[in-house]
């Protein structure tokens, strides 16, 4: 949706083929022409389909065609013309769905990697994802932490990947911080008895399920990427966006945005007491913070804007156009 958005502020005229009942549906169609179809798998509904599809692209003559993840690819015009896009945030398990493709796009540089171990040798470019500009002025959330905290934050889903028990274990050997967890999801109540067993619930915030998560980042003193595996990371972008600095665990979205000590902190592994470590040298170090935020804003305007992905697709386009 975000870059569907900057294409749009670039003035380039979209349409989109989609699924019926997507909650996405009344946001995109602010942007361009909606047509919906359902997506059958099985023969002969699913030829009438790629017709459906075919025949769209026959009558409106794209510059570009990008489906979304490995299932959308599938439905890729078979005959040159548009550039032939797929767009993958994540690694891909086959590439038997990428046959139309004239490039895939990948968000992070180990991506194509696992894709030559699968046996691509199509085209393959790395445009990363720009931060989601939230709003980062104005009031600022109600922290339900200790006063004078210095507060940590992290956002995401519940769940067992995103590593929030390690951060709530940190949190306990720091002295003087207060957690805030932007989400919500089926581990929270683990979470919660977490917190309570180390006896330091009244230094952990739980928001619930918000709309808007970097108004809370943007207030914060220390963002916290702590999953065991993240492709790319996009809170190290919005920390970057909201003028925060970050820490996170080494895994390989992070360590390919993250210059430690310069642009943020990248720690060596992923235990509790060496996030406790880097978030003490966070918390006792305000120079060190002041140099990560202008550093992080420096690199996020110079390769991670929106400007600056939006472009990269633009010239992807071109190079990518069968004539």
């Amino acid at each position: 949706m975000s870059l569907c958005q900057g294409f749009a502020e670039e003035g380039v005229e979209q349409r989109f083929l989609i699924r019926p009942h997507r909650t996405w549906h009344d946001e995109v169609a602010k942007l361009g022409a909606v047509k919906q179809s359902h997506y059958p798998r099985i023969w002969p509904f699913r030829a009438m389909l790629q017709h459906w599809v075919d025949k769209q692209v026959r009558d409106w003559k794209p510059d570009a065609v990008i489906a979304w993840m490995p299932k959308a690819a599938t439905l890729l015009p078979k005959a040159n013309g548009p550039a032939k896009l797929v767009r993958l945030g994540d690694y891909p398990r086959h590439i038997e769905h990428f046959a139309a493709a004239s490039c895939i796009i990948t968000n992070t540089p180990d991506i194509p990697n696992r894709l030559d171990s699968l046996g691509w040798t199509g085209a393959v470019e790395v445009i990363s994802n720009f931060p989601r500009v939230g709003e980062v002025t104005g009031e600022k959330p109600a922290f339900d932490l200790p006063k004078d905290s210095f507060i940590l934050c992290a956002a995401g889903r519940f769940v067992g990947l995103k590593g929030f028990d390690s951060l709530i274990r940190a949190t306990a050997l720091t002295q003087g911080t207060g957690l805030c967890l932007v989400g919500d999801g089926p581990e929270r109540k683990a979470l919660e008895t977490l917190a309570r067993d180390l006896g330091i619930s009244d230094r952990v915030q739980m928001t619930g399920w918000v709309s808007d998560p970097t108004r809370w980042l943007a207030a914060a003193d220390l963002a916290c990427v702590t999953s065991t595996h993240e492709t790319l990371g996009n809170v190290v972008l919005e920390a970057w966006h909201c003028g925060v600095p970050v820490i996170s665990t080494p895994t390989p979205g992070p360590s390919w945005l993250i210059e430690n000590g310069e642009t943020g902190i990248l720690l060596e592994d992923f235990a509790p007491e060496t996030l406790a470590a880097g978030i003490t040298r966070a918390k006792l170090d305000p120079s060190l913070r002041a140099t990560m935020v202008k550093n992080g804003a420096a690199k996020l305007e110079a390769e991670f804007s929106q400007k600056a992905i939006v472009a990269a697709y633009f010239k992807a386009i071109e190079r990518h156009r069968i004539y």
